[in-house]
């Protein structure tokens, strides 16, 4: 991601509606790859978006530039995913408690889905400091210091988290039966590359480098 130029931040905070739209045109596509990892749907994760940017724009006169922008905007949407997720959890048991309980489906470990089906399933059994932490550092590529700029936490406790989602989601692949094979050359990080590319539906997504250990 390209960051804004403070001439740019400027004009934008003015309310010059080129240099939001210049804003929004370079940020719009990670925020969304960032929800829809994030969140789980990719509907939930266009109107979080616009919910973002609307933000972005109520709040660019408080920008102070000592962040880096991008760091500034994915604080924005990291908030609104777990305010999302909160909410969604609360309508959740909500229901739960106003409907009769009904029996669990069983698995009996026949389905065929593909290994990439598996890394984001497994991904998103995380908790959301370990999925929020895994994201930013593997799929968008962001720095630990940044990281930890936009999670407001530790540079430590991001480098655990981090540490301890790699863990967590190479168990639960091969719980769910995801295909590991013992060379180095079959890595975790090559099946999140194919499925990250796959989910690059809008020409303005990037891909970055990952850096899940191997299996």
């Amino acid at each position: 991601m390209e960051q804004p130029t403070p001439e740019q931040l400027r004009r934008a905070a003015d309310g010059s509606e080129a240099a939001l739209e210049e804003l929004v045109v370079e940020f719009y596509g990670p925020v969304l790859q960032y929800l829809h990892r994030f969140v789980g749907s990719r509907e939930d994760a266009e109107d979080l978006s616009q919910e973002v940017f609307i933000r972005v724009a109520r709040s660019l006169g408080g920008f102070d530039g000592r962040s880096r922008f991008s760091t500034w905007v994915f604080q924005i949407a990291k908030n609104a995913g777990i305010d999302f997720l909160r909410k969604r959890e609360l309508d959740r048991r909500r229901r739960d408690e106003a409907e009769a309980e009904l029996p669990p489906m069983e698995y009996d470990g026949t389905l065929a889905l593909e290994d990439s089906e598996l890394l984001w399933a497994s991904i998103r059994a995380l908790n959301e400091d370990l999925r929020a932490a895994l994201l930013l550092r593997d799929l968008m590529g962001f720095r630990y210091q940044e990281i930890a700029e936009i999670l407001d936490t530790t540079l430590s406790t991001v480098k655990w988290r981090i540490y301890e989602a790699r863990e967590r989601v190479q168990r639960r692949f091969r719980e769910l039966g995801g295909q590991v094979g013992s060379t180095s050359t079959d890595k975790l990080e090559e099946r999140a590359l194919v499925a990250a590319e796959r989910s690059r539906e809008r020409g303005n997504e990037r891909t970055v480098d990952r850096e899940l250990p191997g299996l």
